[in-house]
């Protein structure tokens, strides 16, 4: 697929998979589902559509070299580094400026690093959908999901009508984008239908979504103009400088949800976020008392758990309904429904590793 890139965003402090994930190795960096980390198997994915010289990884400089170090096998590998945490449209205007200088038909697959995605044939078939037609219009593409569930923890997107016969199947107008429900109005969705969950997967031309911030995000295109600038005189400090100076804002709410050209792409792989450690329930298979294991454990009289261990081997008597993770770099002991607050430990665990 000539001039088609992969981007991957990178960014995140890991507090939510603490102890596993800490500030220096957040989400994407830790083995949480497997023996390959996250950003290996979404680099393994994009693989399937782009080769490994055109894979650009955005992330922040403290985690250039363990990056570099986990990606060693795809040298080719390209990094961009951001100076500041700036959320998802600088992020991404910075990529697709960085994109156009060196091609000006670059053509965007964007995607998260740390989401768990287990069939690449599908998702692969899916983003040469959306390749086709973020080239072939000049649109943006966003990726949705059907639901099964009312999730709470999810943005959403509502589908409008179907786009014509001459596009690839399963693709739609976008008519609103829904911030995160409450329970009530996400089982209203559900039973509604029409609604997706919000991918965070995006496909574009570089010159579409920078056209589109420039008419919809001017402070943000003005930054970038002078990062641009700042690039073609080779100022990799000033360029620092005026990157720092954006404002903190995401694509969806700058961008997506006030532009005219945007369709949404119906998904057909599985896909999930895994955000909390209560999320592995939906990803890891259970025992027979509901029990989702990770690692060696010996689990008597124990209901309902997830029990992680990062080689080290766990045992738990009586439990029932809780959340147990033990590493090198600490243990964790909370109710299912109190693994958003391992957040709180992390923020006190300034010496992380």
């Amino acid at each position: 697929m000539e001039h088609t890139y992969g981007v991957i965003m990178a960014g995140g402090k890991g507090e939510r998979f603490w102890p596993l994930s800490t500030k220096r190795v957040p989400k994407p960096f830790i083995r949480l589902l497997a023996t390959n980390t996250m950003i290996q198997m979404t680099v393994e994915r994009l693989l399937k559509i782009v080769p490994e010289d055109r894979i650009m990884v955005v992330l922040g400089a403290e985690h250039l070299a363990i990056a570099q170090e986990q990606l060693s096998l795809w040298p080719a590998v390209r990094y961009l580094v951001e100076p500041a945490g700036r959320d998802t449209a600088p992020c991404i205007g910075l990529a697709a400026v960085t994109l156009q200088r060196e091609d000006p038909k670059a053509l965007m697959v964007v995607v998260p690093s740390d989401h768990y995605i287990p069939d690449q044939f599908i998702f692969v078939e899916t983003m040469r959908k959306g390749i086709r037609l973020a080239r072939d219009d000049a649109r943006l593409v966003t990726t949705g999901i059907k639901p099964t569930r009312p999730e709470t923890g999810y943005g959403y997107i509502q589908a409008g009508k179907r786009l014509p016969s001459d596009v690839p199947d399963g693709c739609f107008e976008v008519r609103r984008f829904v911030e995160k429900p409450d329970a009530r109005r996400a089982a209203d969705y559900l039973a509604e239908g029409g609604y997706y969950w919000n991918s965070g997967i995006f496909i574009w031309q570089a010159d579409t979504v920078l056209r589109g911030i420039a008419r919809h995000m001017p402070r943000l295109d003005r930054g970038l103009q002078q990062i641009r600038a700042a690039m073609d005189a080779g100022d990799e400090v000033k360029k620092d400088e005026f990157f720092c100076a954006l404002e903190k804002r995401s694509i969806d709410y700058g961008l997506m949800e006030k532009a005219e050209n945007v369709v949404m792409l119906e998904a057909g792989f599985i896909w999930d976020d895994v955000g909390t450690w209560s999320s592995l329930q939906r990803v890891l298979p259970a025992d027979e008392r509901g029990n989702c294991i990770h690692g060696e454990a010996v689990c008597v009289d124990t209901k309902g758990c997830v029990i992680y261990g990062e080689d080290v081997p766990v045992g738990t008597i009586g439990l029932e309904n809780l959340i147990v993770v033990a590493s090198k770099r600490g243990v964790l002991v909370c109710p299912k429904d109190r693994d958003q607050d391992a957040r709180k430990i992390a923020g006190h665990m300034e010496n992380d590793d």
